[in-house]
């Protein structure tokens, strides 16, 4: 007669079984996707949001929430889908490339598999080498979005593409025919300006900023032997709240794979990361001026308090937030 214990079946959480999500966090990021649809709703439907007092922060926080659906959402998405089912996945692709016009198929075809596979060295599409300084470094923010597509049209209409390209191509093609007639037709229905105002102002605001942040991720990084990913790490704790601990660029670089969730959890790797690479500022494009004072993007006396609160936090095994579980608080 056996006398083991018997096993009790794995229980499949609410969030999984029911709502598809991959993870129950995941609700964060669906979050940013109903704000932005309802901030943009709000520009182009409310009488009032025309007024300039509400039309400015207005005009910011859809160009915030443009970045953050554009390389924020759409990026984790795209290394480890949001949901455990393929319809709800490509609903999120599709929304994710609203903001920016940015699709899932770029984002795999030039992050993932390329961007990821080189480091910003020889062989990366969107290598920052020779546009560290200057005027090769605005040219690069400005045209990033261009080579993105142009990278990912060249890979996935190549002649004899492999199976999983021929999907690529065909996912490319349907999530750009559906922009072009969602957007055409919102456009055509709601007032013109305020489609301009609300829509493509944050849209090429947009564009500029995801360029400026895939610069900045390593250009300022360049140099530095010692650091094991050579990118910059944004440390500060609201924006790494807003983007999901995503300012950590090194442990993604590290760990590409692992749930958002989880870099908590990596963060003693930022102990072999040189303290010049860890900065507060928020990596969006109105912090470019540090382009015009030498050493600018680079904040070592920062990265050096950081790194001893760190070590404090490992110590005491509080790296987690206490209230907000599945984000680092340092």
């Amino acid at each position: 007669m056996s006398t083991e214990t018997p096993v009790a079946p794995e229980h499949t959480p609410f969030s999984k079984r029911v709502l598809k999500l991959e993870h129950a966090s995941n609700v964060g990021p669906l979050l940013h996707i109903a704000l932005w649809i309802g901030m943009l709703a709000l520009g182009l439907f409310v009488p009032i949001a025309t007024n300039w007092y509400i039309a400015i922060p207005l005009i910011i926080v859809l160009s915030l929430l443009n970045l953050s659906l554009t390389i924020g959402v759409m990026h984790m998405h795209t290394h480890r889908p949001l949901f455990v089912s393929k319809f709800p996945n490509r609903v999120v692709d599709f929304l994710c490339c609203l903001p920016g016009n940015l699709t899932a198929a770029e984002m795999r075809e030039v992050h993932v598999l390329n961007h990821h596979r080189f480091n910003d060295g020889p062989g990366d599409v969107t290598s920052t080498t020779g546009m560290e300084k200057g005027l090769g470094a605005i040219w690069y923010w400005v045209r990033y979005g261009v080579i993105v597509k142009i990278h990912t049209m060249r890979t996935i209409f190549a002649a004899d593409p492999a199976p999983r390209r021929r999907k690529t191509r065909h996912q490319f093609l349907l999530d750009m025919a559906l922009y072009a007639v969602v957007i055409g037709t919102v456009w055509y229905l709601v007032d013109f300006d305020r489609f301009v105002l609300f829509y493509w102002v944050p849209f090429l605001i947009t564009q500029v900023n995801a360029g400026y942040f895939a610069w900045l991720s390593h250009a300022p990084a360049k140099g530095f032997e010692d650091d094991p990913s050579t990118s910059l790490n944004n440390a500060g704790n609201i924006l790494n709240f807003l983007i999901f601990n995503q300012g950590y660029h090194s442990v993604h670089h590290r760990y590409p794979g692992i749930h958002w969730s989880q870099i908590p959890d990596k963060l003693d790797y930022m102990r072999d990361v040189n303290p010049g690479v860890i900065v507060p500022y928020w990596m969006v494009a109105q912090s470019g001026w540090r382009l015009f004072w030498p050493g600018g993007f680079l904040n070592e006396r920062y990265g050096t308090k950081w790194k001893a609160r760190l070590e404090q936090r490992i110590e005491e095994g509080t790296v987690r937030s206490r209230y907000l579980p599945w984000f680092a608080w340092i």
